[in-house]
């Protein structure tokens, strides 16, 4: 009996003494976090209005561009220009073999000859039968077909005048001369080639005086006015130009209009040339941050945001093209948004930053 209220009593300190223990021990506590304080300068940003563009393909044309063919028929001779060759107006460009016209040319000078000698004695017949009809001595009937005849031989004569100029005129056609000062740049046929009305020959163009052909939007059409100075693109250069021309019907397959951009003379531009034609639009606003303000972690754009507790947070952003005020951010960021921009190697995300001049 003393033995079992022994070993109650031990029992009961053993419980006692875990008791305590457990309540002497503080429950657990929650580390605290410690961020990385960086030195680096920020910005805030703030939406900026920039002029908006529409660039639109275009082609360098000459102003003046024609091609040359003859009006008559026969061969070609005495064509010895080359492509890129430049001439003067009036300069001879070739010849067509005056064979046949002068043929014509020779045909219409007999027929005037014989035309004027019907002409001969029908005047000699007026003048004679003239004087008998003033004395009565033919029927009037007679003095009308001698007046009759008089007059055909008249026109005839004339007609055949007439044949004469038009065949030396033709003879004029034979020889084709430059209607104005350029360049050869296309040469269709060669000496013995056979000319026919209408087929070309040569193409000739005024390389001095350039244009700009483009097709415009309704938007765009809308926007531009005669007069008015786009940008044209070339090279890395952009050279201004005058609207000339706008066609105010648009292409039933395209739906564009026909536009023509009037070039400086010192434009250095070529006939041919592929241009990109920079018209202006409506204002727009943007956001723009420094090029130095954007990385590339892991193959994804992005830029430091530093909250309103100063820790910075990596956000992934869309960059667009570069402005005069750095690099466009088309979407990611917001204004009003603060990013870090510069001692980038030392942010990490999460890190506390403290406004200040960057560390190299």
């Amino acid at each position: 009996m003393l033995n079992l209220k022994r070993t109650v009593m031990v029992s009961a300190i053993v419980l006692a003494s875990a008791g305590l223990a457990a309540c002497s021990k503080s429950p657990p506590q929650t580390p605290a976090v410690h961020h990385h304080r960086v030195s680096a300068p920020v910005m805030q940003i703030g939406g900026k209005n920039m002029a908006a563009y529409s660039q639109v393909p275009g082609t360098v044309t000459a102003a003046q561009q024609v091609q040359i063919s003859s009006r008559l028929s026969g061969y070609i001779r005495h064509l010895d220009l080359r492509e890129g060759q430049a001439v003067k107006a009036g300069q001879l460009l070739f010849e067509v073999d005056p064979t046949d016209v002068q043929a014509q040319v020779q045909q219409a000078q007999a027929g005037l000859a014989e035309a004027q000698s019907n002409l001969t004695d029908a005047r000699s017949n007026y003048e004679r039968f003239k004087v008998l009809y003033a004395q009565q001595a033919i029927p009037e009937k007679q003095w009308d077909q001698v007046k009759s005849a008089y007059a055909m031989a008249q026109a005839r004569a004339a007609a055949a005048r007439a044949g004469i100029a038009s065949a030396e005129a033709q003879m004029r056609y034979a020889r084709v001369t430059a209607p104005f000062s350029g360049t050869i740049i296309n040469k269709q046929a060669q000496n013995g080639d056979m000319a026919s009305p209408g087929q070309p020959v040569l193409t000739l163009a005024n390389t001095r005086q350039l244009e700009v052909r483009f097709a415009a939007g309704s938007a765009l059409y809308r926007s531009l006015k005669i007069g008015q100075t786009l940008s044209v693109l070339a090279d890395g250069q952009r050279i201004p130009a005058t609207v000339l021309d706008m066609v105010n019907a648009a292409d039933a397959m395209t739906h564009a209009h026909s536009v023509k951009l009037s070039l400086p003379a010192d434009s250095h531009l070529q006939a041919g040339d592929y241009v990109t034609v920079a018209a202006p639009l409506a204002a727009r606003q943007i956001i723009a941050v420094p090029a130095n303000a954007l990385l590339d972690r892991a193959g994804i754009p992005g830029v430091f945001v530093v909250d309103a507790h100063g820790i910075a947070h990596y956000r992934m952003v869309r960059p667009g093209p570069q402005t005069a005020d750095g690099v466009e951010i088309l979407a990611g960021l917001s204004a009003g948004e603060t990013v870090v921009t510069g001692n980038l190697a030392a942010v990490n995300n999460g890190d506390q930053i403290k406004a200040g001049a960057a560390h190299g």
